[in-house]
């Protein structure tokens, strides 16, 4: 299938359009977080920081490939591909996200993202040289409240980005015949 024809066919089903791989998985990890936080353990905070950590990742992956996908709607009939950078760590995905299109509340976004990482590097590298767990326990519970923010934006940034992609189908794409770009 070529460019166009599967750029046509994604954008008809909003079943195809960017979104979680593993949505309930993704519930799920944020439920053991939430429940791992009132145990007041060192593991429970750990356990907490680093799945926030890995969660607010998820969502810069996602608002990337959004992006992608709006430059790829926006410049059509002309051809972008973007390859998927699976390996990347998450100063470069948020360098990623710097580096893309504009939308509302992204510089927010990527400071609340910034700071939780910096929230994360300071927890784990000076675990060591704490005093008492009411200090970790300070920091993490920062880290939630961060997360929850970051959660907050993400979803309304989602959501735009949907609306938009929803504007496409409607107002651009409707009149397009897949046997005009089929080879």
């Amino acid at each position: 299938m070529n460019y166009a024809t599967n750029l046509i066919i994604t954008i008809r089903d909003s079943d195809k359009w960017p979104s979680f791989d593993r949505p309930d998985f993704l519930n799920e990890l944020d439920e053991i977080a939430n429940e791992a936080l009132p145990k007041n353990t060192v593991e429970g905070y750990l356990a907490s920081l680093l799945i926030f950590h890995q969660l607010s990742e998820e969502l810069v992956r996602l608002l990337l490939k959004d992006a992608q996908f709006l430059i790829q709607l926006a410049i059509f009939p002309a051809e972008i591909q973007f390859t998927e950078k699976k390996k990347l760590m998450y100063g470069q995905l948020i360098e990623e996200l710097k580096c893309t299109i504009s939308f509302n509340d992204k510089n927010e976004f990527i400071e609340k993202c910034l700071r939780l990482n910096q929230y994360r590097i300071d927890i784990v590298h000076r675990l060591t040289r704490r005093d008492s767990l009411a200090d970790l326990e300070v920091q993490i519970l920062k880290v939630k409240e961060l997360y929850d923010e970051l959660f907050t934006l993400f979803e309304a940034i989602h959501d735009n980005f949907r609306l938009s992609f929803k504007d496409y189908k409607k107002d651009v794409f409707i009149d397009y015949e897949l046997d005009e770009f089929e080879e």
